[in-house]
Order: C-alpha cells, then structure tokens, then sequence
C-alpha cells in the first residue's frame, strides 16, 4: 500500500471551499459583469457622446466643444444652482418622514392607515396632472385660493404663487419627497424590535430620548439609503420644474439638458457634458455611501431570539398628532385631486363659473378610445412583468452585496447607482441608439422587451439599497441555522430570507409598478405607438392641449394604483407585515 505523506508542519491545506481565493474573485468578477452589462453601457455612451462634435449620423469626432459650451454658459449654472437649492426638500422630507414613520408604525397613532394609505395614493399619483390642480388652486391670477383670499379686506394680491421656488418645493415635498420617505421608513420601523426601545424605557429614558438615542441609531442605513436615493432623484426630476419652473425662469438640470436635447439641432455635446457632470456627483455620493455603510457595519434589528412587534405607549398628544397629519394629507394630497376631478367635468379646463361649464364628454370620449384600452393592458402588464423580474433580480444582487463573500463588493455597489446618473431622458435616447446600432438586437425595437430592461435599469439603484438594508437588518445567523439543517441556498433564500424581508418586498414591489405607470421620460423614446402607457397616453393628450383628456387619464391611472395599493395592503395584513 502506497504511504501518502503527511504535510509539512505549518503547512495550510488547501481544500475546495467557495471562499477560496478564486472562487472569490471569480463570483464577484461574474456579478460585477452581469451588473455592469446593462449599467455602464449607457455610461459610457454618455461619456462618449460629450466628447463627439461631429453632427448626427457622422463618424465619431473628438472635440472639446460641448464641454468648453456647457461650462461657458451661464444657463448651465444656473440650472446646476437651483438643483441644488430645490435638493434642500431631502432634509426636510427625510425629518418629517421619520417623525410620521414612528408615529404610524411604532406609536400606531388613530387613523394611521388612512394617514399611511394616502400617502402611498400621492406617491403613485402622477405629477403633471397634480400640478395641474395645484396650478388650478394657487395660480397667482386665477387659483381658487388665492381668489377666495383675495376677499379679505386686508389682502390685495396673491398671497401665494405656485410659480416659484417655495411653489416648486412645495409641491415636491407633498406629491413625492415626503410619502416616499415614509415607503422607504416605514418598513425599517415594522422590522426594528421593540425590545430594544423596550430596554431604554426601563433604564427610564423617555419618548423623546429613546428615539434619539435608540431608534434613530438603530434605523440609520435605512435613513441613508433614502436620503441620498432622494438627494440624486432630486437632481434629475423634470416635470414639475418643467411646467411650474418655466413661467418663473427657474430652470434645473434636468430641464436644461431638455432644452438641449431638443433644441434645433440637437445641442447632444453639451446635454452629454452636463450628464457626465452629473455623474461625478453621483459617484462621489455612491462612494460616501458605501464609505459610511462599511464604517458603521450592518446593525441587525432580526435575530434568531424572538422579535417584539408591541406599539409604545401613547397620550393624547397621539390624538393631536393623527388630526395634524389628517388634515396635512387632506390637504396636500386629496385637495388638489378634487379640483383635478372637478376640471375633467369642464368643458374648459379651470373655468369653473362659466354658463353651462360642466359635462361629461371628456370622459366618454376617453374610455371610448381604443388607445385607452391598449395603453392599460400595456401598463398592468408592464408594471407586472418589471415589478416581479425586479424583486427577483434586485433580492439577489442585494445579498450578494450583504452576505457573499466576493471580491468587489464596493465596486458593485457604486456601479448600482449609476443608471441614477443619467436623466431618464437620455437614458432613453443611449438605450435606443445602442440597440439600434448594436447587430442582433435590432428586431427587439418595437417589442415589450426594450421597456422592461429599460425600467428595470431605472430602478436598478433603488430596488437594490432597499433591500441591502432590509438585509442588513436581518441576522445572519438564521440562514446559519438553516445551513446547518442541510438546505440549499435556493430553500434558505425562499423559505428563511425573503419571508423576513416580505414587507421591503411589497413596498419595492410597489415602488416599481408605481415608477413603471408613471414614468414618462425613460420610455417616451422607446415606446412605439402601439405599446404606449397610460402616462405616455396622458403625454400626448396634454402635449395636443387636450387637458381635460389628460386629467382623466390621470384620474384613472390614480384609481387604478389605489386599488393595486389596497390589495397590498391586505396581503401585508394578511402576513401580519401592516399592524
């Protein structure tokens, strides 16, 4: 019998393991590739194009003019100044939103499903027809508020107009900015264990200090990742400072590299530069994000001893506290709706006082139309299909980024942020000019496909980071035990992690089909006429001047996401995820 040897003292075995060294860097190299496949492509054409000066359809030219333009013009810094100024609402939103998470989830305070309910209903409401109804309430000229102040004998003007930067701030903060916050929040709120909370009470810290020193430490990946997903949302946004910024000559960014883009010719070297600037902002807050998650670690709230769910204590200052936020969504969210339902009735949309002024052709003649009809079997099906490839997708990413143990994770997680880097405009345009140019891929123009890897790409960033801290709040040592009991990675992540993070789940889910509806500038270029939205539909009812068309399809796309909203609701409740 051959003797086999014994190794040498001191000597390391080397035995098959997926923590090998290659195995490492082969995993993350893989993931880093497959992520980097559908983020940088359009990255890179972005960074390309700003340096071409060749006109459209010509050979590539190197040329430093759209950067030399861009920065030399004072429009563009402009822009660049009130993007900045207008980004001061993420704070704002990021402290009332957590004020109104602990209040909903944590202190439970009366009423809290109608507060919570209708906070989701603003976040899916799409923007331009709500700015339309708040047009039709605070107009300097017209708006029925500023029209009824007016009768006071000790007011003679506007009081206020919706034409400004506080205009523009608020409308934000009360249509997006504060109920994302409180989706993004609340979910953090209802996985933290109330046993902590529980702990500083008995060491007799109070309400006040107990959230300070404990639930807020505890909840501060959650805070991050929504304070600068909102931050570089913020940056980007364009219909609400289209329409209510263009009267005041308060342009943005993301409107300036509209002008550009649609300029005669196409100014594209310059929207490019400007793209590509923001992009270096983009990056260096991606690289501060992972620098602090990696400084402060994960802080698990789920561990394998048991989870307290019990509500604090509260007063009667929990009564006062649910009438302020009550009346806060009536009339932030459910005003301007009613105005806009009471416009889709006129024959002339905002002329209430007219003879004869209401009537009901608008709506028949929208539910009516073919288009209609199409345009909402498009949307379901679309937001579905996104909604669904998305949670999947994005789950996995996100463990890997949290439990893995893979070379690049740092990498990878910047290069998740990067569709943020691009306006959903031009996030369109680099989409449709590489699959135009790309042979092979061609024949998918024209198809579904092309929407939901472009929506899926948009929502790349946000899907990620929810769940990477939803993860993070999750011990690792449940799926531990699970391994232990001989499961496979496909058992523990659908038996054991998912069902942990199952309220993340439905609010990502509902984040992308509610993105999906309601986005127009991602898909507006690559949306043939037969494949178009609901908000595509609503587009180019108001880009014909066809208000009161496009504010029913508004109305409609609201009825449909509260009814999608409610049924969430009920499977949260159902899970035991919504008390």
């Amino acid at each position: 019998m051959t003797e086999i040897p014994y190794p040498a003292p001191g000597t390391k075995l080397l035995r098959p393991s997926l923590r090998t060294p290659d195995a490492r860097v082969l995993k993350g190299a893989l993931l880093l590739l497959v992520v980097g496949a559908v983020t940088l492509a359009p990255v890179f054409y972005v960074l390309l194009s700003s340096f071409d000066v060749a006109p459209i359809g010509a050979p590539f030219t190197f040329g430093l003019a759209g950067w030399h333009d861009a920065l030399s013009s004072r429009n563009s810094w402009s822009s660049i100044y009130y993007s900045f100024l207008l980004a001061v609402r993420v704070p704002l939103a990021i402290c009332f939103a957590f004020l109104i998470g602990w209040l909903l989830v944590r202190v439970q305070i009366p009423g809290r499903r109608f507060i919570e309910l209708t906070l989701w209903f603003g976040f899916f409401l799409p923007a331009v027809p709500m700015v339309m109804g708040w047009i039709l309430l605070l107009d300097s000229n017209y708006g029925l508020l500023n029209v009824l102040l007016r009768q006071l004998p000790f007011i003679h003007g506007a009081v206020f107009s919706i034409y400004s930067v506080p205009g523009i701030l608020w409308v934000h903060l009360s249509l997006t900015s504060v109920p994302i916050m409180v989706i993004l929040l609340a979910p953090a709120f209802r996985q933290l264990d109330a046993g902590f909370e529980e702990a500083a009470d008995m060491a007799g810290a109070g309400h006040w200090r107990t959230l300070c020193r404990v639930t807020l430490p505890l909840l501060v990946p959650a805070i991050l990742t929504a304070f600068v997903s909102g931050l570089i949302k913020s940056l980007e946004t364009f219909e609400i400072e289209q329409i209510l910024g263009t009267p005041a000559k308060i342009f943005v960014y993301a409107t300036r590299i509209y002008d550009l883009i649609n300029w005669e010719p196409p100014l594209f070297p310059q929207a490019m530069a400007l793209s590509t600037m923001f992009l270096v902002i983009l990056l260096a807050l991606a690289f501060f994000y992972q620098a602090y998650l990696a400084r402060i670690g994960e802080r698990a709230t789920i561990t394998g001893r048991g989870q307290t769910l019990r509500p604090r204590n509260r007063g009667g200052w929990a009564y006062v506290a649910s009438g302020v936020l009550i009346l806060y969504v009536c009339f932030s969210i459910i005003l301007p709706l009613l105005i806009l339902l009471a416009g889709s009735f006129t024959k002339l949309f905002g002329f209430f006082f007219l003879e004869n002024a209401w009537t009901t052709a608008h709506w028949r003649e929208v539910l009516g139309d073919e288009r209609f009809l199409r345009a909402t079997l498009n949307s379901v099906l679309l937001g579905t299909a996104v909604g669904f490839i998305g949670i999947l997708l994005f789950s996995l990413i996100a463990w890997a980024l949290v439990r893995a143990d893979i070379w690049g994770r740092g990498i990878i997680g910047v290069v998740v942020w990067l569709p943020w880097a691009i306006p959903g405009l031009v996030l369109g345009v680099s989409l449709l000019s590489l699959m135009l140019n790309i042979p092979g891929i061609s024949w998918l123009y024209g198809t579904i496909v092309p929407l939901v890897l472009a929506l899926i790409i948009k929502e790349l960033p946000i899907g990620v980071q929810l769940l990477r801290g939803a993860l993070g709040q999750v011990s690792g040592q449940l799926e531990e035990a699970a391994r232990m009991s001989g499961a496979g990675f496909a058992s523990i992540f659908r038996r054991v992690t998912l069902p942990l993070i199952a309220p993340m789940l439905v609010s990502v889910f509902l984040l992308i089909f509610a993105g999906t509806i309601r986005d127009i500038s991602t898909v507006v270029l690559i949306a043939t006429p037969g494949l178009r939205t609901l908000s595509l539909l609503m587009f180019d009812f108001a880009a014909a001047g066809r208000f009161e068309s496009a504010s029913v399809v508004g109305i409609l796309i609201a009825l449909i996401s509260l009814v999608i909203t409610m049924i969430a609701y009920r499977i949260g409740n159902r899970l035991g995820f919504g008390n």
